[in-house]
C-alpha cells in the first residue's frame, strides 16, 4: 500500500489507496475510517503525513470528520441537473425508495408575479404543493410546486400520496412534459428546512427555481426545491461543445 522509497510522496500515496477503497466499495458510506494514530502505527508513518491525506479526502468530499466520533466515508452525492423526471423517477433509477411527506397542500389565487410565472390570468386557481422529498426514508429535499388546478382537478392529499409523483398524476391526465427550465442559487438552511431535512441551521443548500413546460409549450408547473449539499452535486450536460462555450 505505502512504498517509503517511491518518489511519490508518502501522503499522495495513502490518499490515492483511501480513495480507491471508496470508490470499489471497500469502504462504504457511514463507515468510520481508523484514527490518525492507527493509521500511523500501522505504517509507521507520521500522523501529520496521515493528516494531510485525510484533509485532501475531507476536502474533496470523500470523507467527513464529526467532531467527537471521527472520520467517516461520506454518502455519495447525487447529479442534479435540469431533467423532465420527477424525483420518484429519479430515485427509482438510483435504485432507492421515493417517498414523500406533504407538509403543506391548499388551492390559492394565483397572484401577479406567480401568473406572470405561470403565463396564466391573475387570480386563477393553483394548488400550492410544499413536500418534503426522502430517498430511503433519509430526506433529501424540500420541493413547493405550484400548478393550475386545471391541469389536475380534484387533487386532494389522498390521491396524491397514493399516486406519489406529481408527474405521473399530470400524465394521467393527459398533459405530456417535454422541458424544463431551471436557476440555480447557493442558500443557507433556515432552522425549518434544517430541521425538515436533519441537517445543522446555516448548513449550505442548493436552491433550484423553475418552470415545467408541455410538448404544447405551455407552463405547467413552477417548483422552488431545496436540496441538501451533502448530497447534492448540480451538473449539467452539453450535446455540443460550443453550446458551452456561449452559455
Amino acid at each position: 500500500m505505502i512504498k517509503k522509497d517511491s518518489p511519490i510522496p508518502l501522503y499522495y500515496q495513502l490518499e490515492e489507496y483511501i480513495r480507491s477503497q471508496i470508490n470499489s466499495g471497500a469502504m462504504k458510506p457511514k463507515e468510520a475510517i481508523p484514527s490518525e494514530r492507527e493509521i500511523s502505527e500501522e505504517l509507521g508513518i507520521s500522523r501529520m503525513t496521515v493528516r494531510q491525506a485525510i484533509t485532501n479526502l475531507v476536502n474533496d468530499g470523500l470523507l467527513v470528520r464529526h467532531k467527537g466520533k471521527g472520520t467517516f466515508v461520506a454518502e455519495k452525492k447525487f447529479e442534479k441537473g435540469p431533467s423532465v423526471f420527477s424525483f420518484t423517477e429519479e430515485m427509482r433509477r438510483r435504485n432507492l425508495r421515493p417517498s414523500a411527506r406533504i407538509i403543506e397542500m391548499k388551492t390559492i389565487p394565483a397572484g401577479g408575479s406567480m401568473a406572470e410565472q405561470l403565463e396564466i390570468p391573475t387570480g386563477e386557481s393553483v394548488y400550492e404543493i410544499c413536500r418534503l422529498r426522502l430517498a430511503d426514508d433519509e430526506p433529501m429535499a424540500i420541493e413547493t410546486a405550484y400548478i393550475p388546478v386545471r391541469y389536475i382537478p380534484g387533487l386532494n392529499e389522498q390521491l396524491l400520496a397514493a399516486k406519489g409523483s406529481l408527474y405521473e398524476l399530470l400524465h394521467e391526465n393527459g398533459i405530456k412534459l417535454r422541458q424544463v427550465e431551471r436557476t440555480l442559487e447557493a442558500s443557507l438552511a433556515t432552522a425549518n428546512e434544517a430541521k425538515l431535512l436533519n441537517i445543522k441551521s446555516k448548513t449550505a443548500v442548493l436552491l433550484v427555481k423553475g418552470r415545467t413546460y408541455s410538448e404544447e409549450g405551455k407552463v405547467i408547473e413552477f417548483v422552488k426545491s431545496i436540496y441538501r449539499g451533502d448530497r447534492y452535486t448540480f451538473a449539467v450536460k452539453f450535446n455540443n461543445p460550443s453550446e458551452a462555450a456561449h452559455s
